[in-house]
């Protein structure tokens, strides 16, 4: 089975802060997601001192998910396309991802600290994003 890590990096009031390619990646199986997801946290808070840094009043959004996916997928714009067929087809209106997340992680950072950023909250943007 396939599995995709996709992370979120914004600054609440220009938007997105990612680098073309690093938003989302495709994986074989989910010991390398994993590792991958990681990897990817620490990256994602590196770069929000760098960005606190540049401007301390800003308000910082990170979040990082693996969905296990439906059918195994090569690339991702399969991965794209199959998550937006998840969203069509599903029943729950409010969480159209449910069972297909396998580990998240994500952060609110605000001046005056950091708090979690629910998931629930993280899975609508991805599925704002897709649609």
């Amino acid at each position: 089975m396939s599995y995709v890590a996709i992370s979120s990096f914004e600054n609440v009031d220009t938007g997105d802060l990612q680098s073309q390619g690093e938003a989302i990646t495709v994986f074989p199986s989910e010991a390398p997601a994993r590792a991958h997801f990681a990897s990817r946290s620490s990256a994602l808070a590196a770069a929000v001192r760098t960005a606190r840094e540049n401007d301390a009043a800003a308000t910082f959004v990170t979040w990082l998910v693996i969905l296990h996916m439906p059918l195994d997928v090569a690339n991702v714009e399969e991965a794209l396309e199959d998550l937006e067929l998840v969203i069509e087809e599903t029943d729950s209106v409010d969480d159209p991802f449910g069972e297909l997340v396998v580990a998240y992680e994500g952060r609110r950072y605000e001046p005056a600290g950091a708090l979690i950023y629910p998931q629930q909250e993280a899975l609508k943007a991805l599925e704002a994003w897709l649609t």
